[in-house]
């Protein structure tokens, strides 16, 4: 005996809720008077009972919530068909965009897939192994290091005289303004350069620890700007006006000095008798200065990364012990 497709169906489904309306109360969904029928198309298939009678307008609840249930199936399935379409419509859109994606940035910027957040390595500093309660306790020390707090108002305000200073000297701006465009969003290139590997292969596993440590030391030093929630210089001093953005998360400690500094002191600890650590530790402190520069941080929120970073290097070792090593292999 032939049966009604699924497209004749939902026209049924449809015809019949377009036929009643529902009340609906706390316990149940009952059915009110008919509307006046509707004239269904022809069906090729055998006789079918009218809607009214196969659902009579005394119809139980269980029927009525039945027939909803029905339509709310075929709903859901065409909002999902559509979703299909608007994938479909938006994959090539998506692979442009993740093709432009850009260097580590530390402002907001979106991570490629050789970026990835060092997971593993922050778990470490999470759950160091503990023997004894002493151990246990120091677990989370790395969160409570002994940075000093950012000075107050008076000596703020002598910050930001200093830094109109700054402001007035154009032609330093300007000299300076190129490379604090390209250090808004800092790259490892920025120190592989100055160690002569940045076409070169056979150190990945450099690149990788200097890339694993500017992740890392983001989010750590964002902790520490959330517990001081220093204002930033444009809004002690309005008379500032900053060359970049400015970030929306607070200003002490500076983060690009931290993790600027920070990869300086890394290589430092594995290789301290290459000649270019000191020149790493140059490259940190220009960058750091730069965003002095730029209006972004006061003097001492660079002096604040630069002390953050030698206290955290400990910490930054026992995370990423295993890879220091890879990177020592390297260049022995």
């Amino acid at each position: 005996m032939p049966t009604e497709s699924g497209s004749d169906t939902q026209s049924r489904i449809v015809e019949f809720l377009n036929q009643y309306k529902f009340r609906i109360e706390p316990d149940t969904v009952l059915p009110c008077e008919p509307r006046p029928a509707v004239v269904a198309p022809p069906v090729e298939f055998a006789p079918v009972a009218p809607v009214d009678d196969a659902l009579p307008t005394d119809a139980g609840p269980m029927m009525a919530m039945a027939a909803m249930a029905v339509a709310s199936s075929v709903l859901n399935k065409s909002v999902a068909n559509k979703a299909v379409l608007n994938k479909n419509k938006n994959k090539n859109k998506n692979k442009n965009k993740n093709k432009n994606k850009s260097s580590s940035t530390l402002d907001g910027a979106s991570l490629s897939a050789s970026q990835l957040i060092p997971a593993f390595e922050l778990r470490r500093l999470h759950q160091q192994p503990s023997r004894n309660a002493f151990t246990a306790a120091r677990r989370f020390t790395w969160e409570m290091l002994d940075i000093r707090p950012p000075p107050g108002p008076d000596y703020t305000r002598l910050e930001t005289t200093v830094m109109l200073s700054m402001q007035k000297r154009d032609r330093e701006r300007a000299r300076r303004f190129p490379d604090i465009q390209l250090e808004s969003t800092i790259s490892v290139a920025e120190f592989t350069r100055s160690l002569y590997i940045e076409d070169l292969g056979g150190f990945e596993q450099t690149e990788g620890l200097f890339q694993a440590i500017l992740t890392a030391c983001e989010y750590v030093g964002l902790l520490y700007k959330s517990q001081f929630n220093r204002l930033r210089p444009h809004q002690f001093e309005p008379l500032l006006r900053p060359l970049l953005a400015v970030p929306v998360h607070e200003s002490y400690p500076s983060n690009h000095s931290f993790q600027c500094f920070s990869i300086a002191l890394a290589f430092a600890t594995i290789l301290p008798e290459h000649s270019a650590t000191d020149e790493l530790a140059r490259i940190a402190q220009n960058v750091a200065e730069n965003r002095e520069w730029a209006g972004l941080h006061y003097p001492s929120d660079t002096q604040a990364g630069r002390d953050l970073a030698r206290r955290f290097a400990p910490y930054l070792h026992d995370a990423f012990g295993p890879l220091f090593q890879a990177v020592h292999d390297e260049w022995v």
